[in-house]
């Protein structure tokens, strides 16, 4: 399956900011819109947004960013509701844990999540990241993490 990751950008943030997960999972995750909204805005993390591709379709986004030395976030990651079930998630997972290696040389990956996502936990579980069993006090959500 040809799928890919390019950066978001003028001729396709408009295709991701309509992107949006199942109704039963929008209060796990903001909107792409405001995802791009911090990108533009919240200069001092530095946000990659990322467009996730299946050959000329955008089938998620994800977003990237917050480094500190070798520490980076994985701070947004979603199948669009029409896509999911069909292998996405799990093909586009490993793909962005090794751009972001390969990108920015990083040894640790951290993502947040809800503890009312049942199935988050143990999805991520299955590429390697750890609970640590610790929250993230802005937003009340699981910092999970990935020794990369």
């Amino acid at each position: 399956m040809n799928v890919f990751i390019k950066a978001v950008e003028e001729s396709n943030w408009r295709e991701i900011a309509a992107l949006s997960v199942s109704a039963d999972q929008r209060g796990f995750i903001e909107s792409n819109a405001q995802s791009l909204l911090e990108a533009a805005y919240d200069s001092s993390l530095q946000w990659h947004p990322l467009a996730l591709y299946h050959e000329t379709t955008i089938v998620g986004f994800a977003m990237i960013g917050a480094k500190e030395g070798n520490e980076m976030w994985l701070d947004r990651f979603m199948i669009g509701a029409e896509f999911q079930g069909k292998g996405y998630g799990s093909l586009f997972m490993p793909l962005l844990i090794d751009h972001m290696k390969r990108h920015y040389q990083i040894a640790r990956i951290y993502l947040s999540v809800h503890d009312e996502n049942e199935k988050i936990i143990p999805y991520y579980q299955r590429f390697g990241f750890i609970d640590s069993q610790q929250y993230d006090l802005e937003n009340g959500e699981r910092i999970m993490y990935l020794d990369a």
